[in-house]
């Protein structure tokens, strides 16, 4: 049981839309976070930095202050400068306390816990001094606090250059992460996309092939498309065409097959009469009924022509092999086609150069003449007076190669795509002295088929340039068409 996801080609672009947003968001979401979270751990950090560098100035003044005032009471012992040691004295353990608050390192803790403790002997010291009424007590006596808070500026400096590494860091990984997300996530999103644009496009390739079958008259291979169930309704849609299309083709084969059988009976009377009154079987003819008798048979031969050809195109089209495959010396056989043309290339001066190896290869006689008969006659139908057919043949890569080019208008880039189909004709077909049905290139290319070769059409400055390729060992030519 296959499990569908996608009913439809729009829901699956959705889909596949919808995926690949999806490592993209997250990727954006996430450098989102990460770039908030450095940006309030930076914040904070220049805050406590600030705090640091300011409170450790404070604390430097207000112990400087509190020195002095202690020195001072020392020596006057007035109780105005005791309050305001007291006074400096709150402030300064205030400040310490604020300080204490922020991210220290131990030298910075243990600095302030030793300020503290010799600020308090410095103040149980001045309160023992109002007890003495003689102050008789030395001024050098007093301790020196401000010998501790000397060095708490380069601690605090190098408390910042360690918080600005600590960032640099955490700058450098926050770089890596999205760095990662870049690589790992839209390298992601791109093979999502990749996938659902082979799911989306594959279906549709299926129908430009099945498409561009059904134009070649390829009707013989049911229609399957595998993709979303719109696709596969189209294509059983085309399938249906495809059934409709053989049967329109064998309808018209067939009828093709009955007007050319039904046309060879009258024709074969029309042509029996014309020939008992060129032998004066029922009287003498003037020169003008002579002349209308060699015009009739002139016509009477030419659409026997046409109906032959009806009849082998019908006949090559039911043909999986050629019927007499047998050893061909196709030089000769060339030779032997150009010569039943001479009298037309006299009439219209056309000069033949010609070219010919040696070349011999297995192949069906009449067909392989046909072949050629037909490349001379539509250089011929195409040529101007006075002008010149080049006809060349040569073995390349165990292939025959035979080259027919005229010296006519050539054919247009409009037509070389379709010129080997039946009853098409191209742009120049008027341009000849008799006029045909289309179906000499049809036959040619048939035939070339059966004989597991090809037939192109060469660019070329000078007329029409026909190749053909037959190989001089054919494989089993039962399988040449597949």
């Amino acid at each position: 049981m296959r499990f569908t996801v996608a009913t439809s080609v729009r829901q699956l672009i959705l889909i596949g839309y919808l995926l690949v947003a999806l490592p993209l968001t997250i990727a954006l979401i996430s450098t989102f976070y990460q770039v908030d979270s450095l940006s309030r751990q930076m914040q904070e950090t220049l805050s406590e930095t600030s705090s640091a560098t300011e409170s450790s100035r404070i604390i430097i003044s207000q112990v400087l202050n509190l020195e002095r005032t202690a020195g001072q009471y020392w020596v006057l012992r007035e109780t105005e400068l005791l309050q305001r040691y007291q006074t400096q004295r709150e402030q300064l353990l205030s400040t310490i306390q604020g300080f204490r608050e922020n991210q220290l390192s131990p030298v910075i803790l243990e600095r302030t816990v030793s300020l503290i403790t010799a600020e308090k002997h410095l103040y149980e010291k001045l309160q023992q001094a109002t007890k003495e009424k003689d102050g008789t007590t030395e001024p050098n006596k007093l301790s020196n606090i401000s010998d501790l808070v000397r060095e708490l500026p380069e601690d605090v400096d190098r408390i910042i250059s360690e918080n600005s590494k600590a960032m640099s860091e955490r700058i450098q990984s926050v770089e890596q992460l999205l760095l990662f997300q870049v690589v790992a996530l839209i390298p992601l999103a791109l093979v999502i996309a990749t996938v659902f644009s082979v799911l989306i496009t594959r279906p549709l390739r299926q129908l430009g092939q099945i498409i561009n079958k059904l134009g070649s008259a390829d009707f013989a291979s049911p229609v399957s498309v595998v993709g979303p169930h719109d696709i596969q309704q189209l294509g059983r849609r085309l399938d249906w065409l495809r059934q409709q299309l053989a049967e329109l083709d064998q309808q018209k084969l067939i009828f093709l097959q009955h007007v050319s059988h039904e046309l060879k009976t009258p024709l074969t009377a029309i042509r029996e009469g014309i020939a008992l009154l060129q032998d004066r079987i029922a009287g003498p003819l003037t020169s003008d009924q002579a002349e209308i008798v060699d015009i009739l048979r002139t016509n009477d031969l030419q659409l026997q022509k046409e109906v032959e050809a009806l009849l082998d195109f019908n006949l090559a089209l039911n043909q999986e092999k050629p019927n007499n495959a047998e050893l061909i010396v196709f030089d000769q056989l060339v030779q032997d086609t150009i010569a039943k043309h001479h009298l037309e290339f006299m009439s219209r001066s056309i000069t033949v150069h010609t070219a010919l190896a040696k070349i011999s290869l297995k192949g069906d006689k009449i067909q392989l003449t046909s072949v050629i008969d037909n490349l001379l006659s539509n250089a011929i139908k195409h040529s101007p007076k006075d002008s010149r057919i080049n006809i060349s043949l040569i073995e390349i890569k165990q292939n025959a190669q035979l080259d027919v080019i005229d010296d006519g208008p050539g054919i247009d880039k409009d037509d070389e795509k379709r010129i080997f189909e039946p009853f098409y004709q191209g742009s120049h077909a008027q341009q000849g002295a008799v006029s045909g049905t289309g179906l000499g290139l049809a036959i040619v290319h048939r035939y070339v088929l059966l004989h597991h070769g090809s037939i192109h059409v060469i660019n070329s400055t000078n007329g029409a340039h026909f190749r053909v390729y037959l190989p001089l060992q054919a494989p089993d030519l039962a399988n040449a068409l597949e």
